[in-house]
């Protein structure tokens, strides 16, 4: 079995972290974020992460939102898919993004490092992000479903 092999699949979150270089941690989408990442085999992939926490729209329709909930909603909430390639040497994972929730992605790739862990999990790394105070890497660690 190749290592691209390994990637084909269902996989279900179990934890979101933020790495700060200066030492902070953070938890973008809560103590226990949901999602899901789906790989098929044949080179595409479609990803989803959440915050459980995000407040229900008090309208309960999709188009009437407060400025507040829209905006509870879009931060608590990412979702892309597209293609994906897995160059094997450096240890890293190609999304080639053709749709996302945010515009900016579309079009775009995101690189994650990526590495198996002897439990059969999955975690995944962005690049560091360069930020105005510290630099951010931010871990994901799957767990298969299926």
């Amino acid at each position: 079995m190749s290592v691209a092999d390994k990637f084909t699949g269902t996989w279900c979150l179990l934890a979101c972290e933020g790495q700060w270089s200066d030492g902070r941690i953070s938890k973008p989408y809560g103590d226990e974020p949901g999602g899901l990442l789906m790989y098929d085999g044949r080179g595409s992939f479609s990803g989803q992460i959440m915050a459980r926490e995000r407040p229900a729209f008090a309208t309960g329709n999709l188009l009437k939102g407060t400025d507040d909930e829209v905006r509870a909603a879009f931060e608590g909430y990412v979702a892309y898919y597209g293609s994906y390639t897995v160059d094997e040497d450096e240890g890293l994972m190609i999304h080639q993004v053709e749709g996302s929730f945010f515009p900016n992605w579309t079009g775009e790739r995101q690189v994650r490092k990526f590495e198996f862990t002897g439990d059969g999990r999955l975690q995944l790394s962005t690049l560091p992000i360069k930020g105005a105070r510290a630099d951010l890497t931010v871990v994901l660690l799957w767990e298969r479903a299926t």
